[in-house]
């Protein structure tokens, strides 16, 4: 075995220990976009036992365990023997800790992952339908990891990411319980690509254990973020046309000058008009004519580009925010924007940049989410995944 995952396991069983044993669990869909016929389990770490039809048998950490569809059923092989067809698998973590790996048919197509805990595997729509059965904590972990790979290394801000996902978990824990399931791991929930690796990121997890955002009134919030918010966040109410008392606009200085700050896009000038004149605007008319190809957002955001909201001519045209100024350019109108992202709530880079300026986790959501108190749960309040 690597050092490294020697390091980060050792280190992974001490804050285990540190914190308690006791966990609950979640179910998520993995897979969930991605339409599989077929798909191998390999124990990576720990023991494991697959069930079926009631009888358990032990695998061993060289077996490769192969899943295909067979009409409504699961054709099964272990080390390429057929063992029969079955209408559901259940693959059990038999110790403290435990993660395997899945590996599609086409790795081109589906890279290796792997998963910490158990994995049920039934038919649902002709594919492959994959349950991750896991620990809340090491679910938030592998969420930061999808949601922040490679950002930085600073824990504090995987404390921050921590808690804004644990936020997002609890308020919407059912969100797929007609399904057979809570959360799935397209970015339609929560991006989740499995198991975080990074040791960073597992630390920040588990050191935020049980801490959620809440309001004044004790209320759990929404704690939405995006990459860069482009020097200003913008309020909910602006971009989705629902008001926060935490989700305001304001001023952001701590990103300007940071990897997503600026972007700059070009499109045909006739194209731009088209665009307007298809929304009802009156192109022909000299004063519209210069706001076109002069529109500033310097003095701050706005909600609106003659009458036009700035999310929808976002969405249309496929650019990063919809915080940015117009220049006619030749042919062409040159679009010079400013974020990546809605930009309502925390700011990624920005969050980064203040905590290696040496501000507190709690800190960096007090300034992204107004009026936000940290609050700490206790591990019977945190999910009540019965409900």
């Amino acid at each position: 075995m690597k050092l490294r995952l020697k390091i980060q396991i050792l280190f992974i069983f001490m804050l285990m220990f540190s914190f308690g044993l006791k966990a609950q669990r979640i179910n998520v869909r993995i897979f969930a976009d991605t339409k599989l016929n077929e798909i191998s389990f390999i124990p990576s770490f720990g023991k494991y036992s697959i069930q079926i039809e009631g009888a358990k048998q032990l695998l061993h950490k060289t077996d490769v365990v192969k899943i295909k569809t067979q009409s409504d059923k699961l054709s099964l092989s272990i080390n390429d023997s057929l063992i029969g067809n079955f209408k559901e698998l259940k693959f059990s973590s038999e110790g403290l800790m435990s993660f395997f790996l899945l590996r599609g048919k086409d790795t081109t197509l589906v890279k290796d992952r792997r998963y910490d805990d158990d994995l049920f595997v039934s038919v649902k729509n002709n594919g492959l339908f994959l349950i991750n059965n896991l620990e809340t904590e090491s679910y938030i972990a592998g969420v930061v990891q999808a949601e922040t790979w490679g950002a930085t290394t600073n824990v504090d801000f995987f404390k921050l990411q921590a808690i804004c996902v644990r936020n997002y978990l609890i308020k919407n824990i059912n969100k797929h319980k007609a399904d057979g399931f809570h959360l799935c791991d397209g970015v339609h929930c929560q991006a989740y690509k499995g198991r975080a690796n990074q040791v960073e990121v597992i630390q920040g997890a588990y050191n935020s254990k049980g801490e959620v955002i809440v309001d004044s009134s004790g209320n759990i919030i929404e704690t939405v973020f995006h990459s860069n918010s482009g020097g200003q966040t913008v309020s909910s109410e602006d971009v989705w046309g629902k008001p926060f008392s935490h989700l305001v606009g304001k001023i952001d200085t701590f990103s300007i000058g940071t990897k997503a700050y600026q972007w700059e896009k070009y499109i045909k000038i006739r194209d731009w008009k088209r665009y307007f004149k298809e929304k009802g605007v009156n192109i022909k008319n000299d004063s519209i004519e210069k706001e076109l190809l002069n529109f500033s957002q310097k003095d701050g955001r706005k909600k609106e580009m003659l009458g036009v909201s700035l999310v929808q001519i976002r969405k249309d045209f496929g650019l990063r925010s919809t915080f940015f100024d117009c220049q006619e350019w030749g042919s062409e109108v040159k679009l010079k924007g400013r974020g990546y992202g809605h930009g309502v709530g925390l700011s990624q880079e920005g969050a980064i940049n203040m905590c290696n300026q040496g501000y507190e986790y709690w800190q960096v959501i007090e300034h992204y989410f107004t009026g936000a108190i940290i609050k700490r749960l206790d591990e019977e309040t945190i999910i009540n995944t019965n409900k």
